[in-house]
């Protein structure tokens, strides 16, 4: 649990496609999904106005990046601890950037604005295999 002023990224991992379980592998061509667990601290969240979630995912067999989305939520402030599961809809593995056998990894950062007040975290998942 983070601390009142703290934000956390909890976790990511893949995910098939419009489910909330996670994927050992991927399939080029396919559709995919990355969840990723938020956490903010109650004071911050009482003044939180805004996040911004940006992940990327890596081809670690070849070094190079597959596709990043960065996507911002407006938030209602609340003097309660913010627990939420995001779900990123990815768009299909190109297979200009992927093969058969590549090893997959999503790297996020997680922002969260509270008036003159920012927190900051990082967290990156398992790692995947793209198959055919």
């Amino acid at each position: 649990m983070p601390g009142p002023w703290d934000a956390s990224l909890k976790q990511l991992c893949f995910a098939d496609d419009q489910t909330l379980f996670t994927a050992d592998t991927l399939t080029i061509g396919k559709e995919y999904d990355i969840i990723a667990d938020v956490e903010i601290g109650a004071s911050l969240n009482s003044f939180a106005t805004v996040d911004r979630l940006v992940v990327t995912v890596t081809n670690l067999t070849t070094n190079q990046v597959v596709q990043t989305l960065t996507v911002p939520t407006a938030l209602q402030p609340s003097a309660t601890v913010r627990r939420e599961q995001r779900v990123i809809d990815f768009a299909a593995l190109d297979a200009t950037r992927v093969s058969d056998g590549d090893v997959l990894r999503a790297t996020g950062s997680y922002r969260v604005t509270a008036g003159v007040n920012t927190d900051h975290d990082t967290s990156r998942s398992d790692t995947t295999i793209a198959v055919d």
